[in-house]
C-alpha cells in the first residue's frame, strides 16, 4: 500500500479510523504498510486542515435505547436563521443541526431521557424567536449507522 497516492492513503486512513477510532498509530501503520511516523504526520496534517475534527464515542444500541430521539424539521422566518441557530446550539437536547433545502430550513436532531423531557425540549425549540413552524418525527429504531 505504500505506493498508493497520498490522497488514497488518506482515504484509507480515514476509513480505518471511522470504523475504529481507537486504533493505535502502530496498528494503522501496519494496515497501511507505512512507518508509524508517516501515519502520525498524516493524522497531524488531517487534524490541522480540519478534515479530522476530533475523535469520539458512538453510542451502541444499549445506550441509544435509553434515549428518546427525534428529528425536528424547522421553517425559519427570513433573516432569523443565525439567531435560531444560536438558540438551538445552547439547548443540550439538540445533538445536531443541519441546514437543508426544501420547505424547511433546518433539521434539529434531539435526544432526551424521557418523552416528557423531549416534549419540553420541543416546546423550547418552538418558542425560539424566528421559528416559523416545525414538524417532528420520533425515531423508532436505527437500522444502521456509518
Amino acid at each position: 500500500m505504500s505506493r498508493m497516492p497520498d490522497k488514497a492513503q488518506d482515504d484509507v486512513l480515514l476509513e480505518l479510523l471511522s470504523a475504529d477510532a481507537r486504533l493505535s498509530t502502530a496498528a494503522l501503520a501496519r494496515r497501511l504498510g507505512v512507518a508509524r511516523s508517516t501515519v502520525q504526520g498524516r493524522l497531524e496534517r488531517l487534524e490541522r486542515s480540519g478534515v479530522i475534527r476530533g475523535y469520539t464515542v458512538r453510542l451502541g444500541p444499549a445506550a441509544v435505547a435509553r434515549q428518546v430521539q427525534a428529528h425536528a424539521m424547522i421553517a425559519v422566518e427570513p433573516q432569523q436563521q443565525s439567531l435560531v441557530e444560536r438558540k438551538l446550539k445552547a439547548m443540550p437536547a439538540v445533538t445536531a443541526l443541519l441546514t437543508v433545502s426544501g420547505p424547511y430550513d433546518l433539521i434539529a436532531m434531539l435526544a432526551a431521557e424521557t418523552t416528557e423531557a423531549l416534549d419540553a425540549a420541543l416546546d423550547e425549540l418552538r418558542a425560539c424567536p424566528g421559528v416559523k413552524s416545525t414538524t417532528t418525527s420520533i425515531v423508532l429504531s436505527r437500522r444502521f449507522e456509518r
